[in-house]
């Protein structure tokens, strides 16, 4: 993503003749077109394992009819703020977490503009864009709108593409793509959205820290909402995390959850939320305080595993004032809400979105200016590393007829083997 500059550069300190600038752009183009037929082929195969995958868990269905998924959908832009003219959106599988489709939307065209510079009217210009140039111009409206519009283009193609049809979105609390995409199926279908389990959990935060900023004075016991042993920064990241832990630890794993199983679901996590709130709230009786929390040996209450056991383990240390209960109730139920954890069931998530977006911009920096195609180049890339690491080089070698030496595909089998090696850390 440097440009025919830094390649000029380069070669200047290397002592070697440098390509032309119109050779350069040529071997841009190739390699472009190579990186993305190559994540085509990827998200083409993609599609196939997450069909098989459905089948597999459904065998009353046919292998030809066109079966529903659950996918993870975001947008990320190449300049921070509202002001991008180039942005990407990914269509990520829930089930099986590999790619399903991209879209980059662009506002602009480099090659537009030099030739407009030069044409001595518009009519030339015309004239020169319907015959000559395929415009990188696929989208007019602002930036924020690009990722309804990304979302769009992807779910009119998903049947054509995968014959699969986007039942289910996780998506940000706020993004108007679902509202886009809803009735994109017409009545046959009706698109609904799910909530990615780390933005929701990440709400209890959020509403905590706008309580103890509304509440002032004192409360009922004498003292204010803040300082030793009240509502800390402290106490509060525990909230959050013990209710994200209430919701993943009652996800279904199944592709498509019946009826009966999302209302179980939301009713473990229900329990489990209100059980958090008494059992972090100091109250004289505590058979009445642990009530609502898991019974046995297992269970991750202290007072019940003593209960169980007959030990004496469980320590009232770092529990809220009783006067807690009635002040943090109305949080609790308002994100114990019923359609707000229906939409948690599956316990998905947006992190393999914001993982494939890093990965975008690690090869094309937001700092730095970059055409359309080189996003493109840089989008391709991610996905084909996204799928099969750093092997893909070679595949996208091949493409390109250059020949791959044994130090080439060494270093491609070192790369991703310290790759694997993180990850199990």
């Amino acid at each position: 993503g440097s440009g025919y500059e830094s390649l000029l550069s380069f070669c200047s300190i290397m002592n070697m003749p440098c390509m032309s600038k119109t050779a350069y752009y040529k071997q841009v183009d190739n390699i472009l077109e190579a990186l993305e037929d190559e994540a085509e082929e990827q998200m083409k195969k993609a599609g196939e394992r997450l069909r098989q995958h459905i089948l597999n868990e459904n065998p009353s269905k046919s292998k030809d009819e066109t079966l529903e998924a659950a996918v993870s959908f975001d947008g990320t832009w190449a300049k921070r703020g509202f002001t991008s003219l180039t942005g990407v959106v990914f269509v990520i599988s829930v089930d099986t977490g590999e790619i399903l489709d991209y879209h980059v939307i662009s506002k602009t065209c480099k090659k537009c503009e030099m030739k407009k510079v030069k044409c001595d009217n518009d009519d030339e210009f015309q004239e020169w864009l319907l015959e000559h140039h395929d415009c990188d111009i696929n989208f007019a409206g602002s930036s924020p709108a690009m990722e309804s519009e990304g979302a769009v283009v992807m779910w009119k193609r998903s049947v054509e593409r995968h014959n699969l049809q986007y039942k289910w979105m996780v998506s940000d609390g706020d993004s108007k793509a679902f509202s886009a995409v809803e009735n994109i199926y017409g009545d046959e279908i009706t698109v609904e959205k799910l909530d990615c389990v780390g933005h929701v959990q990440k709400r209890m935060g959020k509403h905590l820290l706008n309580l103890k900023a509304r509440t002032k004075g004192k409360l009922a016991d004498g003292h204010p909402i803040g300082g030793r042993g009240r509502l800390t920064e402290v106490k509060i990241k525990q909230l959050q995390k013990y209710y994200g832990l209430a919701i993943r630890q009652n996800t279904i794993s199944k592709s498509s959850p019946s009826k009966r199983d999302v209302d179980l679901a939301v009713y473990a996590m229900k329990k489990n939320i209100i059980a958090i709130l008494h059992h972090r709230v100091k109250l004289e009786d505590c058979s009445k305080q642990h009530r609502f929390c898991p019974p046995g040996e297992s269970s991750w209450c202290k007072w019940q595993q003593d209960k169980t056991s007959g030990t004496s383990t469980y320590t009232d240390e770092g529990c809220l004032p009783g006067v807690f209960l009635k002040v943090l109730k109305p949080t609790f139920m308002t994100l114990s809400d019923t359609k707000l954890l229906e939409r948690c069931v599956l316990g998905a998530t947006q992190n393999r979105n914001e993982r494939v977006n890093s990965m975008v911009w690690v090869r094309c920096p937001k700092h730095k200016h970059h055409g359309v195609k080189v996003i493109r180049c840089a989008v391709a890339s991610a996905v084909c590393h996204y799928h099969t690491g750093a092997a893909s080089r070679l595949k996208v070698l091949e493409r390109l007829n250059t020949p791959r030496g044994a130090s080439t595909r060494q270093a491609a089998q070192v790369k991703d083997q310290q790759r694997m090696k993180k990850s199990d850390l």
